[in-house]
Formats: structure tokens, sequence, C-alpha cells
């Protein structure tokens, strides 16, 4: 009877609705196709495993401890789903302004749960659509722990077809005793799918990825957001079937601290984006490390409060972890296949797509691809398991899709994925320079200049490699050959580099001789806008701007010409080093006027002729080194001084460049001329290829090999007054035999 009164009282307010409706001639309201539940099923909610996590949420949401998961005889379609759990129930008004109301403000209104505060995961309103998704029947049975009866409430999502209007479609409610104290459960019969034991461990995977890792930050913790190892919310899954229940297990955790280094990084509240790498196995720690948003703007103006941590792995290399075992690495290995990559959480809870199997949201898969043979380790998805978390309580900077597949790509994500590809960029770099230390084997007494001779030119080097392993050996003539495999391997590493490096020298030589064909034309097409304009004072004006930027171009492009001119020939002669500044100062005089940086040379002695050398590769040393000045002047944010004094001191000719730039730290000072190690912040994904191969740690290397390569030093010593960093080249002088030679 009192079924019969609820039905009636619904039908009654819906005719009431009807007739005080504003429809009347001279108005018109909105009416809601029915068809509309079906749409919104299948286009807000795309993927099974979102569906069962919305339901999922709406039990952490309700402040429940235990949530069971049953899927009932569905291994084909038309099967059970049960979602069982013990949080506060709904009263009659709850379940009818909550779930019977489409896109209802109540979480909004009430952004934490009522007895624990948990920050409520779900705002979109989609739970509802969710069952329509999974099943065609649903039944909700749910009491609160003041209610003398249970609520149950039957819908058939088939009888919401197309051509009715939604008003007018009731669902039945009925009062029935109490299963438990409070809590709720879901019924969703006549599954629309089939669910096998392996698409509902995939299910149970993510849900059980549904929540934040651990806390990152401090007001994460503060927040009371969701994490994983949190006891009071536990969600487990059962497989039933013809009345037999099979416990889905917990998915198999790796073991993080096997990993070859954690990479950690965030973005403080102003802005401030850094980065950190540490390995006890590389002895890298380093940490608090600044990324620049751009050259023009070091704070990223979108971002705040974020946090991330991943655990990187390189497989097949284990004389690069601490204990592991081959078949732990082989198993992490296969792990990867199906778990890696970051993930992003969302105040507390994960955000899909992002970090499942063939997602590249930062573009590691591509851009590894795009740098093979430019580096020394791998930088894909399969090398890391981590996970990104953003803080925005009020959903100001990140808003999720309605379909809850993704964030809306606007400023703030776009400089999320900046920060973090520059970040994990910057920190491969450091992991490639401790890894490049390892290959290089300074400890090993086996030299491959000594070894390499002795390999037969009839066969490849791989194919000698090959075939020497396989004979029968001493573990001194294994270790010697191992040496010289893995330092072959470098070699390859370091001549694929210098050939990209190369191919861009040789661009920017066909470029600058263009340029120079070009010149006397432009400079006749200008003198004779002069003449044409010589009573327009304003025209006047923009042609001198115009002639004087040509001339700076114009300055540059000779400056290179005339070093690969150079370089075409393969003469050396002695270098008097006076000269070779002077020069340089003469054309990067405008670059110099456009950073505000004063440049002052001195000079101590006459004749200070090097060893002979190319001269190129002094445009090559100079230009290096006043780069580095120059990017860690701008950094400082000081006005730009730099100084280079040239002499003679115990038959060395010496140069010394100092400038006012953040000084290098002194943990820093015996890496610098590392290969790969570098403090610049990487090129964006989309940077051009040439910004690619700048701040790559390869300039001081280069010019330390230079140095070296004619018996010289390079090395950091205390700087002047005034000064932060110098930078100390010595040389031999040029003998007088050398001198007479060429005629000096």
């Amino acid at each position: 009877m009192l079924k019969g009164k609820v039905v009636l009282l619904v039908l009654y307010k819906i005719w009431n609705m009807e007739e005080n409706s504003p429809n009347s001639p001279n108005s018109i309201a909105f009416s809601v196709d029915a068809g509309l539940i079906d749409r919104l099923g299948r286009e807000l909610v795309g993927r099974a495993e979102t569906a069962v996590s919305e339901l999922v949420k709406n039990a952490y949401d309700a402040d429940a401890k235990n949530v069971e998961v049953n899927f009932i005889d569905s291994l084909w379609s038309g099967g059970t789903l049960e979602i069982i759990d013990d949080g506060l129930g709904m009263t009659f008004d709850q379940l009818k302004l909550g779930f019977m109301t489409i896109s209802s403000t109540d979480k909004v209104h009430n952004p934490l749960s009522s007895r624990y505060n948990r920050s409520r995961a779900g705002k979109k309103g989609i739970g509802r659509f969710a069952t329509q998704r999974l099943g065609k029947k649903l039944t909700i049975i749910t009491q609160t722990l003041e209610s003398e009866q249970a609520l149950k409430l039957t819908i058939d999502w088939d009888n919401y077809t197309v051509d009715q209007d939604i008003s007018a479609i009731s669902n039945q409610i009925d009062y029935i005793p109490k299963e438990k104290q409070e809590g709720t459960t879901l019924i969703i019969k006549d599954l629309r799918e089939g669910w096998s034991e392996a698409s509902i461990k995939r299910i149970y995977r993510y849900v059980s990825d549904l929540f934040q890792p651990d806390y990152l930050s401090d007001s994460s913790q503060s927040l009371n957001l969701a994490k994983q190892n949190d006891e009071s919310f536990k969600v487990r899954f059962s497989h039933i079937i013809e009345g037999v229940t099979y416990e889905i297990a917990s998915p198999e955790k790796m073991l993080f601290n096997k990993n070859v280094a954690v990479i950690e990084g965030f973005v403080d509240s102003m802005g401030d984006g850094f980065f950190g790498v540490k390995s006890e196995k590389l002895n890298l720690d380093d940490y608090a490390i600044k990324i620049q948003k751009s050259d023009d703007s070091s704070r990223f103006d979108k971002l705040k409060n974020i946090h991330f941590k991943a655990y990187y792995f390189i497989y097949n290399r284990q004389e690069y972890y601490l204990n592991i075992s081959q078949l732990e690495l082989k198993n992490i290995y296969k792990l990867s296949q199906e778990s890696s990559g970051i993930r992003l959480y969302r105040n507390g809870f994960r955000v899909l797509p992002y970090g499942e199997p063939k997602n590249d949201w930062l573009y590691f898969d591509k851009r590894y691809t795009f740098q093979s043979g430019q580096g020394n380790i791998p930088l894909s998805n399969r090398n890391l398991f981590g996970f990104v978390e953003i803080i925005d309580k009020e959903g100001e900077m990140f808003q999720e899709t309605a379909s809850r597949e993704g964030l809306i790509e606007n400023d703030a994500f776009n400089e999320l994925t900046d920060f973090l590809q520059k970040a994990f960029e910057a920190a491969k770099g450091r992991i490639s320079e401790k890894i490049s230390l390892i290959k290089k084997g300074e400890n090993s007494q086996v030299d491959l200049d000594d070894n390499i001779d002795d390999l037969p030119e009839k066969k490849t080097i791989e194919e000698e490699f090959e075939e020497v392993a396989k004979e029968d050996l001493n573990e001194t003539a294994k270790e010697a050959i191992k040496s010289i495999k893995e330092k072959y391997y470098e070699v390859i590493e370091e001549l694929s580099m210098l050939r990209i490096l190369a191919s861009l020298g040789l661009t920017i030589g066909e470029f600058t001789h263009e340029i120079i064909q070009f010149t006397p034309s432009i400079n006749g097409y200008i003198a004779k806008l002069y003449e044409s304009n010589e009573n327009d004072l304003k025209t006047l004006e923009l042609l001198d701007n115009l002639k004087k930027t040509f001339a700076n171009f114009t300055s540059y492009t000779s400056y290179f010409n005339a070093t690969v001119s150079e370089n075409t020939s393969r003469e050396i002669k002695p270098v008097l080093i006076t000269d070779v500044v002077e020069y340089f100062k003469k054309h990067i005089k405008d670059d110099l006027e456009r950073q505000n940086t004063e440049l002052t040379l001195d000079s101590y002695g006459y004749n200070l002729y090097t060893t002979p050398m190319h001269i190129s590769e002094w445009s090559s040393i100079l230009y290096n080194l006043y780069t580095n000045s120059k990017k860690a002047i701008k950094r400082s944010g000081n006005t730009g001084k730099i100084r280079i004094i040239t002499g003679e001191e115990n038959d060395k000719i010496y140069l010394e460049i100092h400038d006012n730039g953040d000084g290098i730290p002194e943990e820093n000072k015996t890496r610098v001329f590392n290969a790969f190690f570098t403090t610049s912040t990487p090129a964006g994904f989309d940077s051009p290829s040439d910004e690619k191969l700048t701040g790559t740690g390869l300039g001081l290397k280069i010019i330390k090999d230079i140095i070296e390569g004619y018996r010289g030093i390079i090395k950091i010593i205390i700087p002047e007054n005034g000064y932060n960093t110098c930078f100390r080249i010595e040389l031999p002088k040029a003998q007088k035999e050398e001198l007479e030679q060429y005629d000096l």
C-alpha cells in the first residue's frame, strides 16, 4: 500500500509541475527527451574502467570503509555486478535530490564528506550514467544509521527510450527491512558485456591505482587527500561463478627501492619549478635544481603546488643496480609492459588515460624515437613508474572533461607538460653523466688503444666480440674483453652525437654562405630606399634601424663563415691568442649591448702564440665559454660583467674568462666537464632541432677534449673580486722553431 502511495505521490508532483510550468502562449520551457539517458551513458562514460571507478568513488565520498565489488556469472553478457559499501547510506531526500537529479550540485556545495572530512572525488554527477553504461537494470538498496527501514529503488534503463519526456517515466521505490545498520548496495543486472577474469583484474588494477600512491607534499596531507595505503578505505574484488567465489588477488607490486634512480620535482606556490635525482649506485644526489619556463620567464605562471615522483629503470643492464637479481629485473620489465608510465592524480584521485599503456601524454616515447642514438640512456614510458600530484581544490586551473577521460588542455595543462618534459630530460642528463663514467671504466687496467689493434680486420668488431666471448678464457681475459666492448660502444655513442653536431655545422656553413651571396643586393636595396625617401624622416629612422640590424646579422654570419672556412683547411699553425680574443669581441659587440653586458680584455705579455692549432677550434672554445657566461648571468639577474685575461706563465699561454653569473656550486666543479652534465634547462619538445642540441652537456666536454689534445688543461679557479666564476685554460707556448716555420 505504501509503495503505491509513493508512486502516486511522484506522479502527482510530475502532473503538478506540468500544470504550473511556464509554457503558455507567451513563454516556453525546455523539455528533456528520455533518450538522453542512453546517450549520456555511452558518451560520458566511454570505458568500463571509468564506470566502475566512478561507483567506487561514490562509495568513498559516502565515507565507506569497505567496498565489495562482485562480478556474478559475468563471463558473458547478461551477468550481474554488485557494489556493496558500508558508507552513510541515503535518505529519501538524498536519493531524490542526489542520485535522481541529473548533474546534482551537492558535492559542489559540500566538498568534504560529513564523517571523515574526505575530499570529494566526484563532482560531475555522472555516477548514475556509469550504472547505465554497465547494465540494463539497476537496483539500489540504501539505509542510514537513523532510518528504521531501507529504501529500494528499481530502474529499468530500457524504459528511457527516445520520443518520451524524461519526467513522465517513474521508477518504483519500496521501503524494506534494513539489511545492515548503514550503507548502500548497487545491483546492476543484465550486464551489457562479458567480464573475463583478465578484464576483472584489469579493472582491479585500475581501481587499486585510483588513489594517489602516497603523499608527496605537506599540503596534500593537510587536505586529507586519498592515498593508496589509507587503511580506512579498502576495496575487495570477487568473481563469482555458479556460486563459487574467487577473490581477485592484489596486483603484483614492484619493489621501487630496486630502481636505478629516483626522480622528483615540484612547482612551488610562486610558480618556481625544481627537480632532483637520487641514486645510490650512481653516487648521485642532486636536488632543488631550477627548471625555467623559457629564456624570457623563469616562472610557470599557471602552475603551483605541483609535485611528481618517478622510479627509473634500465633493463638488461644489471651492473647499474644495487642488490637486484636478473630474475627481479626481468619481472620488473614484464610489469612495465602493462603498468609503467607517469600517472596523474588530481586532488588525490587518478585521472585517465594518463599513464595507461600506449598513452604517451608527455611524448617520452616520441622524443626517445626522435633522439635515437643521441644519448647513452633510454627515456621512454617503459623506463618509468611514477605519478604527478595536482592540488586544485576549486578546479580553477585543471578541469576534467565531462567524460572523466583526461583534463581540458588549457594553458595550465600545457605548462604542466612542459615542466615535466624539461625536468625528466634534465634528470636524464644527470643520469647520463654518471653512467658515462661507469662505461668509461676508469678503474679498469685495460686500455682501448692497447687492445683494439689486436682485433682481426676481416671481421666486424661486433662479430669478433661474439666469437671471443665463446672461447674458454680466464676471468682476467674475459674482463678485458668486456671492458673493450663497453669502451667501443661508448665511442660509437659519442661519434653519433658528433655526427649530429657536424651536420649542424655543415648546415650553418651552407646558410652563412648563401647569406653572404645576398648581402650586396640587400645593401643595394637599402641604399635605393634611402634615395627615394630622403625627405621622409620617419621612414629614414626605420631604414637606419633596418641597416643597423642587418649589419649585426651579417657580422654574425661573417664570423661563422670565417670559422667554417678556416676549418675546411686542415692546416694548423701557432695562434696569437690576443688577436683571436679581439676578433671574437668585435663580432659579439652587438650581442653584448642587447644583453647589457660589459666585456673587458686584459693581456699580460706580448707575442702570446699558442702551440699550433686550428683557428676554428678557438671559435668553438670562446663561443661555448661566452654562452655559458651569458646563461649564468641571466640566471643571477645581475647586470652582466665578463673579463677575459690572457698572458704567459711558466712557458704556458693562459686564458681566463671571469663572469658575475650565479656561480658553480662546489659539488659541481668536478662534474661540469663530464659528458651530458648540464645546469641548463632542456629545450621543450616542440623546440627547433638546433635548440635541442644546445644545453646537452657536451660543450665543456668538447672544449676539454680540444685542449687536452694539445697537451693543455682547463680548470675552474677562484675568480677575482666582483666575479663568481672563472675558467682558466693553459696551453703550451709556441716554440721558436714553430714560429720560424710559419714566418711569425
